[in-house]
């Protein structure tokens, strides 16, 4: 198991089990963004679980640009997102805590992070949702990034 840790909050990895990786993510702030994240070769199925706390969970699939986004919380059902979309999540609660499985081996070489304000609908939606106050993120989701060395 390795766990991370940054001002976003705590992120967990742990190899082997059903899934090809685990991952459990806790974000201590309201209002952190995590994604818009895919890879190919190999693609990665994901299924997601809120386990505390809410989300708006955001979904763009890479071939027709459509964006589809869910509130999402404890009382909602494991959460399926395709291998062909791009995912990311604003948490609407401090301490929330999301766990989610992937299906294909995480290769760097194609991971690929999308900036959520280059796509119009996730950039309306958010600053709807959160006005003036800060959203924390990291540079490399706020930017985007193609690979990671």
């Amino acid at each position: 198991m390795e766990i991370f840790s940054d001002h976003r909050g705590e992120f967990l990895i742990t190899n082997g089990s059903i899934y090809d990786q685990t991952f459990v993510s806790l974000s201590s702030n309201k209002f952190t963004f995590r994604g818009l994240h895919y890879q190919t070769n190999p693609s990665q199925l994901k299924t997601f679980k809120i386990v505390q706390g809410s989300v708006i969970d955001f979904i763009y699939n890479i071939e027709t640009k459509e964006v589809k986004n869910f509130v999402l919380t404890t009382d909602s059902k494991i959460f399926t997102i395709g291998d062909q979309y791009a995912h990311g999540f604003l948490t609407l609660e401090p301490n929330t805590i999301v766990m989610y499985g992937v299906e294909g081996k995480f290769n760097p070489e194609t991971y690929t992070s999308i900036p959520w304000h280059s796509i119009p609908e996730i950039y309306n939606t958010v600053t709807k949702i959160t006005g003036n106050a800060k959203i924390t993120i990291t540079d490399k989701d706020n930017h985007g990034t193609k690979g990671i060395n």
